[in-house]
């Protein structure tokens, strides 16, 4: 048996030769660097009024186009008007030269018959908040309800006896490379929808009344939305599920005092409704709220057991959901001395 040949081996590969030396790796690509944010530029006050009376002017040629005109003049603000046919025929009042104060005023009201310029009483209401502005008394804060003594329109049969505040529907805000300055529409109020604000929510109340107007055009013969029972049912279901948004409100007058053992808070009448308010809107859904006047500081609190505290220019008084309800049934809004079983050692003054 003849064996068959071996088959010649063709030429070898090349062997490469492996060192230990490490191969250089490409590094992944940087991600690109992003921008750094850029800080509002700072400015002067004579920079910012200029930018804001700029900002002021195109916004009222955008509202008004070439209608309008100036009022009055508040403290340097000056109050214009205009008639607008947009929705309802109203007058459109605007406040310029509060923005260096964080904020400017706006008010819609509906026109009259045979009406030739904006009603006076709207024109007074917004000096009083300008003045009401630069005492501190009015901020730029949408969670606040004003009550006034004499009414919206002192003099007539109307109403409306407090203001909620809101962004201006159309105004918006002025936007400068500095700032940004909203424009508060004041909308009056009944004194019932007060109460009921107080309970429940300046910002909830204006959502209803815009379903119905969302320009929110004040017409002093509107009656009370707690008149109709469909926005009663909405508005008394929303102010027991969520309670109360108002955390804190200013009184005329607001002092505390210790004599002996007895701590007494002095309190003005017109704070009364507040506070009776807020001890069913917020203590009643546990959540804290304070009443100021000037310096003093009266901080009201859930607690375990019903107790008093006495600080530097502030009360604090802890209430359980029973005392909150005590003092709710006790006291009035009319001067007199109110004394609490379950707060011995305070007296309420109502004066």
């Amino acid at each position: 048996m003849t064996r068959a040949a071996p088959k010649k081996a063709g030429p070898r590969a090349p062997v490469k030769r492996v060192t230990s030396r490490k191969q250089k790796v490409d590094p992944p690509p940087k991600s690109p660097a992003k921008a750094p944010v850029k800080a509002a530029p700072k400015a002067t006050e004579a920079q910012k009024r200029a930018a804001l009376a700029t900002v002021a002017e195109a916004t009222r040629q955008k509202l008004w186009g070439s209608e309008g005109q100036p009022l009055t003049t508040v403290e340097g603000v000056t109050i214009a008007s205009a008639l607008l046919t947009r929705g309802r025929p109203h007058w459109h009042l605007l406040t310029f030269g509060m923005g260096l104060s964080g904020f400017e005023l706006s008010l819609r009201v509906l026109k009259a018959k045979d009406e030739l310029a904006a009603p006076a009483w709207a024109v007074t209401l917004l000096r009083l908040l300008i003045e009401r502005a630069k005492t501190g008394d009015l901020t730029c804060d949408t969670n606040q309800v004003m009550l006034l003594s004499e009414g919206i329109a002192p003099g007539t049969d109307s109403e409306h006896f407090g203001l909620v505040f809101t962004p201006d529907p159309e105004a918006g805000a002025l936007v400068t490379p500095y700032e940004s300055v909203p424009v508060l529409l004041a909308v009056p109020v009944t004194r019932d929808e007060a109460k009921a604000v107080r309970e429940w929510s300046p910002t909830g109340l204006v959502e209803v009344l815009s379903r119905v107007d969302p320009l929110l055009i004040s017409d002093l013969d509107r009656p009370s939305l707690l008149q109709s029972p469909r926005a009663r049912m909405l508005i008394d279901q929303r102010m027991e599920k969520e309670g109360s948004s108002l955390a804190g409100v200013r009184a005329t007058v607001s002092q505390v005092s210790k004599v002996g053992p007895t701590i007494t808070w002095t309190l003005s009448a017109d704070a009364v409704d507040n506070l009776t308010s807020l001890l069913k809107g917020r203590i009643g859904h546990l959540r804290p709220f304070s009443i100021v006047s000037g310096s003093t500081r009266v901080e009201v609190l859930n607690a375990d057991a019903p107790g008093v505290e006495l600080g530097p220019d502030q009360l604090t008084l802890k209430l359980t959901l029973v005392a909150a309800r005590q003092l709710r049934s006790l006291v009035r809004a009319r001067p007199g001395t109110y004394t609490f079983d379950l707060l011995p050692n305070f007296a309420l003054v109502v004066c």
